[in-house]
């Protein structure tokens, strides 16, 4: 099997699912879809809604994204890290 060398090659612009893990008395769908319309703007039609899964104490939310350039996911991380309740992204 060939190993593959590097970073793979993406087109911008790209769309990607964020997934976003918090505690779920703190962590809000509506904070993290705020932060995606600072950081990246008007996102597609359909894409402002997002899915969402709640077990016991934490809830994850799925949004998909454009990002416009590949310095454009960075930022946008970090301040969803920033967010109270935040837990982990994927």
């Amino acid at each position: 099997m060939e190993e593959l060398k590097g970073k793979p090659d993406i087109i911008y612009p790209t769309r990607v699912p964020l997934k976003v893990l918090g505690r779920a008395e703190e962590l809000r769908a509506e904070m993290v879809a705020e932060l995606i319309q600072i950081h990246l703007g008007p996102q597609l039609d359909g894409d402002e809604a997002h899915q969402a899964n709640c077990k016991g104490a934490f809830i994850s939310y799925t949004f998909w994204v454009t990002l416009p350039h590949e310095h454009a996911e960075k930022p946008l991380r970090e301040a969803i890290a920033k967010l109270p309740g935040h837990v982990m992204q994927l």
